[in-house]
């Protein structure tokens, strides 16, 4: 695990801009050094630092428009679009067959009262895109950190190497203890393999605000990151939140502390149903080879249904299928999916309330698919969970 605590308490104040924040004829009038400065915090591969002014610069442009497009197209379609499709789309699902332990009788998502129309919109407002690919959902005091997967915080043009390397450990294999819930000692230790903690990404919400974003703790064992929003504009709604786990940061202590609502394990049983948010790509990314991609008609923020589905893979399970995320699901995803959360409803101050009394939590988070069979996977909630608890341990 990279180290956190001074990324954690450090008052970000970005030297460079982001792309968003500045013109293409800004960029062209730039100097060597000030391109840079926001080439790193665009994200561009470190290779990029050694370019001549004019092919940076022309890079920069690039990408600034890339990143641009994405933002229009969120606001081109527009946030309540998104949250009535969604809403039908759950709807749909529920009726057609996605059937699971719901909150009640037409409570929490899947109703159409007024209350659960705003529970929905809570939700996508949590949510972020970040780009140019992956999704993400705010959590933590004022909603000022992003949950999302560690392969999201990746240079641009870096690659994603996640999955090709086996971190199972069969040596502390004490895992299978008859139950088949994987609940003995053999874990993935909280580590690294790729260095991404300060590392910025550019994050956009459902109303097309954006914000840049620095991974200030992370994991790629578990294929976690949590992200500080970098927001000095104040742009972004602030408490546009979900409860995702321990997030609360005391600074005297420079560590992670519990907070009240926390999520408990029961949240995630099988067959429980939520909900996914998160960002596809908007063209066939499995076309055949030599033809051109057709549009799909995504947009983003797309909203799906589904439930939670059988027990948690066992860590040796997981390596063996390229360490999938544990736990198993059925709400559709696609590429650009990675780091959506599974959300469902949770009654916490009055458990026979009425939708007004709800909260939306986090119960994973998705990250991967076998492409043996279409299964999508998730990272639990339990190991969400030893995510965020793991700095109190160290």
């Amino acid at each position: 695990m990279a180290r956190t605590a001074g990324l954690l308490s450090r008052n970000w104040r970005p030297a460079a801009p982001g792309l968003l924040d500045v013109t293409e004829n800004d960029i062209r009038d730039m100097k060597l050094a000030e391109l840079r400065a926001v080439a790193k915090r665009a994200g561009l591969h470190p290779s990029w630092h050694a370019a001549k002014k004019s092919d940076l610069a022309r890079e920069l442009v690039s990408k600034r428009r890339e990143h641009a497009a994405f933002v229009r197209a969120v606001e081109s379609h527009g946030f309540s679009a998104a949250a009535r499709r969604g809403a039908e789309e759950i709807k749909g699902a529920f009726k057609k067959g996605a059937k699971g332990r719901a909150v009640g009788k037409e409570r929490g998502f899947g109703g159409d009262s007024d209350s659960s129309q705003t529970l929905l919109r809570r939700a996508m407002r949590a949510c972020v895109h970040i780009v140019p690919s992956g999704s993400g959902v705010r959590c933590g005091p004022r909603g000022s950190y992003v949950l999302t997967c560690a392969h999201c915080v990746a240079w641009d043009g870096e690659g994603d190497d996640w999955g090709e390397e086996s971190y199972y450990d069969p040596a502390g294999d004490d895992e299978v203890d008859g139950t088949g819930n994987g609940n003995g000692g053999s874990r993935y230790a909280v580590g690294s393999t790729t260095q991404r903690a300060g590392r910025m990404v550019t994050i956009v919400d459902a109303r097309g605000v954006h914000a840049g974003a620095v991974c200030v703790y992370h994991c790629d064992k578990m294929d976690l990151a949590l992200l500080r929003i970098v927001d000095e504009q104040g742009r972004l709604e602030p408490k546009a939140a979900v409860g995702a786990g321990c997030f609360e940061w005391d600074g005297s202590e420079r560590k992670f502390v519990g907070v009240a609502r926390e999520p408990r394990p029961e949240l995630a049983r099988a067959n429980t149903r939520v909900v996914c948010i998160g960002n596809p790509f908007d063209v066939d990314l499995e076309c055949p080879e030599g033809e051109t991609p057709r549009p799909m008609g995504f947009t983003p923020f797309w909203v799906s249904a589904g439930v939670l589905q059988g027990r948690l893979l066992t860590w040796k399970e997981s390596a063996a299928k390229e360490n999938l995320g544990r736990q198993r699901h059925s709400c559709w995803t696609y590429w650009g999916h990675s780091g959506a959360p599974l959300l469902r409803p949770v009654f916490h101050d009055d458990p026979n309330g009425d939708e007004n009394s709800m909260q939306v939590e986090v119960v994973g988070i998705h990250n991967s698919w076998d492409d043996t069979n279409g299964q999508r996977h998730a990272v639990s909630l339990e190991d969400i969970q030893q995510f965020t608890e793991a700095d109190r341990r160290r």
